[in-house]
């Protein structure tokens, strides 16, 4: 976790800050787009409807927003020659290929349902939207390759580092909560929102709004401690 020097916040204590408040504003938003709209149920139809398009959105707007306010260079190396935009772009998708067919492939391991493949294509979707590519667009598709297959991976600088744990805090949050939201499919309720995937998908929403909450308290929790012990000093 960042740490403060007396009363003034570094780098990283900010960037925590300020991606995890952006992060809630902009998750509890699109909950209550749902909630209104009456789309919440329109999750797991990827085919008809595009809801789940807003998700990726989302994300581009968390990664514009750190890029330009921090100046984060998510580069793991100086390289001679740099990706073109096509074949960056190739790449990422591609990877976002593969962990769609991983995470359905989980999920089929897990229980989905054999004929419910749009549903299942849904939840893969959500799931790789919210942990590979927020991590695919800061790093770029190699290095992100290198991240998954590599136990000790670095960046050039000290923030780069802190906001690249922070999105994998992030694929914590999101993968407990599609897996704990799980529990509520064999209860006898007969509810619309147990139906599969809802609960899943809502569920990995909800995990990274919760991590998000969890890393905004426990920074500022770790901010009043520092600062506290700062006057206790003095």
């Amino acid at each position: 976790m960042p740490a403060t020097d007396g009363c003034r916040l570094n780098p990283s204590t900010k960037l925590y800050i300020n991606v995890s408040v952006l992060s809630i504003a902009l998750n509890a938003t699109f909950f209550a787009y749902l909630i209104y709209s009456d789309r919440l149920f329109d999750i797991g139809h990827c085919w008809s409807s595009f809801v789940l398009l807003l998700l990726p959105v989302i994300e581009l707007l968390k990664q514009q927003y750190v890029r330009k306010a921090f100046q984060l260079d998510g580069t793991y190396q100086a390289k001679k020659g740099a990706n073109t935009p096509l074949k960056e772009v190739g790449g990422l998708l591609g990877i976002l290929l593969l962990s769609m067919l991983f995470y359905g492939f989980i999920c089929l391991i897990l229980g989905a349902p054999l004929d419910q493949f749009e549903e299942t294509v849904s939840l893969a979707a959500t799931l790789t939207t919210l942990t590979v590519f927020p991590i695919g667009l800061f790093i770029g598709y190699a290095d992100t390759v290198r991240l998954f297959f590599s136990e000790a991976f670095d960046l050039r600088t000290p923030l780069a580092n802190s906001y690249l744990t922070l999105l994998k805090n992030n694929c914590i949050g999101v993968i407990l909560g599609a897996w704990g939201a799980s529990v509520v499919a064999p209860l006898d309720w007969d509810r619309p929102w147990q139906v599969y995937p809802v609960p899943n998908v809502v569920g990995a929403i909800g995990g990274a709004f919760g991590m998000a909450v969890f890393t905004l308290l426990n920074t500022a929790y770790f901010v009043v401690c520092k600062s506290g012990a700062k006057k206790g000093i003095v």
